[in-house]
């Protein structure tokens, strides 16, 4: 048996690299909640700093996604602006590939997503809080890493119901 593949974490580079996310976020989410591929790279253009990705031998297979805003929490507004002065960082996916869900891959990604927002805030103190929505399926994986779980989001997106999650820093 062949041993797993070291995984890398670094920041996503190019839009070659978005776009390979954009078909992991349609391989992950139902079309009404996947981002756009013109949504995401808004996102990359604007704050290229917020995205995260996990690779296996070069291939991307998860990655984090985010935009800053000024309030405490993900609204519909906040997933397609980007306030560079904002506080809290959005996170608007948490996105592995099918093959390697359910193999720590999301928790390593949310921990190491946490250190660098960590040391960012360190160095420049803008960033207070990281918040998210997430199925209720979701909310013991971001429990587990940091997360608490505010209760039912008022925001609508998709046939879900979703729910406030926050980390602050």
């Amino acid at each position: 048996m062949a041993a797993p593949p070291i995984l890398k974490f670094r920041p996503l580079c190019s839009t070659s690299e978005v776009h390979a996310a954009h078909v992991l976020e349609s391989a992950c989410y139902p079309s009404d909640e996947a981002a756009s591929l013109e949504n995401m790279l808004y996102r990359f253009k604007h704050a290229p700093h917020l995205f995260l990705g996990a690779f296996a031998e070069d291939t991307l297979i998860g990655y984090i996604m985010s935009t800053q805003v000024a309030g405490p929490l993900v609204t519909h507004g906040s997933m397609s602006t980007h306030d560079p002065q904002g506080t809290t960082v959005c996170i608007h996916s948490v996105c592995v590939d099918p093959k390697w869900q359910r193999k720590g891959v999301a928790s390593l990604l949310l921990q190491k997503y946490t250190e660098t927002n960590r040391e960012h805030s360190r160095s420049t103190g803008n960033i207070k809080r990281l918040a998210m929505l997430s199925r209720a399926s979701l909310v013991p994986l971001y429990t587990r890493n940091g997360y608490t779980c505010l209760g039912p989001s008022a925001v609508s997106h998709g046939s879900e119901e979703w729910y406030d999650c926050i980390l602050d820093i």
